[in-house]
Parts: structure tokens; sequence; C-alpha cells
């Protein structure tokens, strides 16, 4: 006779997985043919858990049959779908498994490679690493480290990826891409002084290598060694005047020192040089944006709208240029023209504020509405319920911009954003209390919000109200953001307030040298001129109004010392 298996299956997390009937004879339980049942088995209750979305399961089921076999795609299986549902431990097994079972397969080095590293093992990794160059073939090393360099591609590197990176290279030392991939990989990490010296052994063994040239050079921008990158970079695109990329590396450092007139210039040579490339175009675009230079801006945009690939920038910009430009129709007129992506409700916030601007409130509030019936996740609907707290802020309909939010508030108590939004109107309508109830709720739900905290104290110093308190709120603000030249502003003015003069100018200059703000420029001005520092008041002050001439804290000011 014969057995037949039941058609229901347990899974090992308890889930019936329903599958077909198996048969099988009483011949069949020779041990050799019951393994085999056993790997159908764990295979097809694996396969099906897997289709049912029980990704746990399912990896235990996979991991079972790789143990019961010696198919290397059953192992490289396994690993996929225990790193798919994260279960590193079990994906790291099976690559081991598929190493054993294929130890030529350059894709199981590079997944027992990887997974390796980031379990914290670096000589095991490494060792993989080694065997995915050898296994390059001709071209080994290009590809090698190539293959190397995307398989850790991630923004951030760990300290273990960079020192199996380093075990691999000592294994290469006569290798430039070895140096350069880890000079990379160190750039990537921060660690400058390391990079610079991995491109330099890179370049010894390599002097033609252009794209360590060019990370050379991204090296010591970012090591403050300005002038000696952009030189570098320059010399380069001498040599080579019609090589378009390197004027658009070029271009970009320029832009990351903040010389936009010179980039301006590199990026018109590139799109000279390859009209017909999108991304210079709409890179040197958005550089006329950032000038000003809106004509200029306005003729690139309209040539990348017609494009396949940029015209939802290209209108999201026309827009913005036009908003600019306050002209507010056309400005809505191309907001309009997107549909979709990720600049979508952007978009239609501003196509709000734009009906705001033109006394169209009514409309502006109705197009938002709509909009907010099309969402159901908190996040898009807060943000756009933020935009109709600003068009009543923009009327100045602050009882009714605090009204507005308080509704929202009742959905969603714990709202950050629109607690802060309500706090900011509160301050409006001569509140502090409210402004101060509403950041201290912030402050309890994240006592790291350094906006809240700098907010809360700040408030608190410009209206002399409870300075010790303010101080310590700006204090905690600064741990937390240290570099901020508002939270330094904040901590100059509540030194002011204090009394401590000498503090509060050390702090107002660190924060007027990072940021050309009206509102520190005012403070340090009106600081210098209680040290009796007056000449050097005005001047800052006279400075500011360059920049913003129609700045009333500015004014007033410049109308007091002047008296």
């Amino acid at each position: 006779g014969s057995l037949a298996s039941c058609a229901t299956l347990q899974t090992s997390g308890g889930t019936p997985v329903v599958g077909p009937k198996i048969q099988f004879s009483k011949a069949d339980l020779r041990p050799e043919i019951a393994k085999r049942g056993d790997l159908v088995y764990e295979l097809l209750v694996g396969e099906i858990a897997g289709k049912q979305g029980q990704v746990t399961q399912a990896t235990e089921h996979y991991l079972n049959a790789s143990r019961l076999s010696d198919d290397p795609e059953i192992a490289a299986r396994t690993a996929r779908i225990a790193t798919f549902s994260k279960d590193f431990s079990v994906s790291l097994d099976a690559a081991k498994r598929w190493v054993a079972l294929e130890p030529d397969s350059s894709e199981a080095r590079q997944v027992a490679g990887l997974l390796l590293v980031r379990n914290g093992d670096s000589e095991a990794a490494a060792e993989h690493f080694i065997q995915v160059i050898e296994l390059g073939g001709e071209d080994k090393y290009e590809l090698g480290f190539t293959r190397l360099s995307l398989l850790m591609v991630r923004e951030s590197v760990s300290d273990e990826e960079l020192v199996a990176m380093a075990l691999v290279r000592d294994h290469f030392p006569e290798v430039s891409y070895a140096h350069r991939s880890y000079a990379e990989m160190a750039f990537r990490n921060s660690d400058y002084e390391a990079s610079l010296t991995a491109l330099e052994k890179t370049l010894q063994l390599d002097a033609e290598d252009e794209s360590a040239k060019i990370l050379r050079s991204r090296v010591l921008l970012s090591m403050g060694r300005v002038d000696e990158a952009l030189e570098a970079m320059r010399e380069m695109t001498r040599q080579s005047p019609d090589d378009a990329e390197l004027l658009h590396s070029l271009a970009r450092m320029l832009v990351k020192a903040n010389r936009y007139e010179d980039a301006h210039a590199q990026y018109q040579k590139a799109v000279k040089l390859q009209p017909d490339n999108f991304d210079l175009l709409y890179s040197l675009a958005l550089l006329e944006v950032e000038l000003k230079s809106y004509d200029d801006a306005v003729t690139h945009l309209q040539q990348l709208a017609k494009s396949p690939t940029h015209a939802d920038d290209a209108h999201y910009y026309l827009g913005r240029v036009e908003e600019e430009r306050q002209a507010y129709d056309i400005a809505l007129s191309w907001y309009m023209k997107l549909s979709s992506g990720e600049r979508y409700m952007d978009a239609q916030t501003r196509v709000a504020a734009m009906l705001g601007k033109l006394g169209k409130f009514a409309e502006a509030h109705e197009h938002l509405a709509r909009l907010r019936n099309t969402y159901t996740d908190e996040a898009s609907i807060v943000h756009l319920h933020l935009a109709g707290g600003d068009l009543y802020r923009l009327n100045k309909a602050f009882e009714k911009a605090y009204e507005h939010y308080t509704g929202v508030l009742k959905v969603y108590p714990e709202n950050i954003d629109i607690l802060y939004a309500r706090a900011m109107v509160g301050e409006k309508l001569q509140r502090i209390d409210w402004l101060e109830r509403d950041l201290t709720a912030i402050i309890v739900l994240e006592p790291d919000n350094a906006t809240a905290l700098n907010a809360l104290g700040y408030t608190l110093a410009d209206h002399a109200k409870n300075l010790p308190q303010a101080l310590e709120y700006i204090k905690r603000a600064l741990s937390i953001r240290p570099g901020d030249p508002a939270i330094l502003d904040s901590m100059g003015w509540v030194n002011f307030r204090l009394g401590n003069i000498e503090e509060a100018e050390k702090y107002l200059t660190k924060a007027l040298s990072i940021l050309e703000d009206p509102e520190i420029a005012g403070h340090l001005g009106e600081v210098l001129w209680v040290r009796g520092q007056h000449q050097k008041a005005i001047e800052t002050v006279n400075k500011a109004l360059e920049h913003s001439p129609e700045d009333n804290r500015l004014l007033k000011l410049q109308n007091r010392f002047v008296q």
C-alpha cells in the first residue's frame, strides 16, 4: 500500500500552510530517498510560506533545505530571503554554505564578505573580498575593485568596512585601484588624511588616473585647502578643455566653495560642449536661480521643460522664479502643471500661498481642503493644515490661525509641527503664556528638540522673562546644535539681557560670521553700542542694511545711533 502525507503542513511558527497531497510508497523510505523527501518538503513549505508573506517561516525552511542539499542555488536563495527578512545570522550561515558549495562564485564571496563585515569580522570579510578580486578574470583589478566599491557604496562607511578594505589594499600593494578604492572609502568616512595618503600612492602607481586626481581635489576641499584643490582641478581642465565632465566636477567644487560666479562660468562652458546634457543644464539653471539671474534661469528652465527627464523640476523652479519676481499669476500656472512626483505637495501648497497673495483666500482654503481629502497619512494632512495656518498668518488673521491649529490639535494632540506653529501664533497675539505652554509640551515630548528649546529660551529673553531659565533652555539647544547661528544669536541675546555684555558680543560676532542675518546684525549693533563701540555699531547696522534695506529693526537702530 502507499502512505499519504497530510495536505495541511505546519510551519515552525505554528501557522498552517496549505499544500498539495504528496504520495510516496514504503520503498521510498530508504535514507537517501527519505532525505530527498525532506528536501522537497522544506522547499515546498518554504516557497508557500514566502508566497503567503510569512518571510520568517520561509527563511527557516529554506535554511533547512540548504543543509539537506548540495545545490548552491538553494543556499543562494536562502541567503537572499534571510537578508530580505533582516535575519542576518541565518543569511550569514547560508552565505557560508553557498561559498562552500561554490567557492569560485564571485557573487557568493561578495555576499559572504558583506555580511561578515557588517557582523564585525573584518579579517574574514577581507579574505572573501580578496577572492572577489582574484576571480575577476582578465581585468580583475579594475573590475574587482569596482565591484567592491559598488558593494559598499552606502553614504556612511563603518570602521569595520574601512579595516577590511585596508587589509585588501595591503594584499595588493602595487595595484593602484586598491589604494584608490581605500581612498574613496576613507573619504566617505571623513578620514581625509588617510584618503589623501592613499591617493598619493595611487598617483605614484598611475600618474594618469583622472578619478584619483578629482577625488584628491575633493579631499583637499573638504580639508579646507580650497585654493590648492581648485588649482589642481583647473590644471586638469586646462589640459583637457573639451572634457565636459571635468568642467562639471570643477563647477561643483566651486559651488561647494561658495564661488558661484566662477562656477557659473564653468557650467556655461560645459553646457556649450554638451547642449543635450540635461543634468548639466539643470545644474546651470539652479545656479542661476541662486544667483537671481532670473532671465537666464527662465531660458534654461524652459528648455528643460521640454525634456523627457526634467520637466517637473523645470515647472517647479519656473514657478519659484516667478514667485520671487512676484508674478503670482504666472507662478500659479507653472505650479499647476505638476500633477504628481516628489515636488507635487510643495507645489500645491505654494499654489495656495499664491492664491493668498492674490487676495483669493477663500479659493486658497478650498484648494487645500480638496487636497487634504486625497491623503490619508498624518504627515501629508498636517503639512496641508500648516499651509492653511500660513494663509491666515499671511492675512494677519492670527486669531483664526490660532483657532485653526487648535482644531487640528484635537485630532493630532501630540503633533510637534502644529504645536510649534500654534506657539508662534501665540507670540503674535502677545500671549507668551500660550507660547510657553506649547513649546514646553514639545520639549516634554522631545527633550532634545533644539528648535523648541531655542525658541522658548529666545522668546523669554526677548521679553525679559525668567532669564535664568531662558539661559538654561538656550544652553541645552546649543549643546545639541553647537554651530547653529540662530542659537548662537539667542545665546548672545540672553547674555545681553543678563548684563554679560562681553559674552554677548562674543556669541553674536560668531553668529554673524556664520550667517549674515539682519536680526543678528541688529543684536550685535545694540551690544556694540552699549559697550561704547559706537562707530563699529553704526558700521555693523549700515552693512546689514545694504542686504536688507527695508528691515524695520535695523532702520530704527540706524536712526537711534545717528541721533
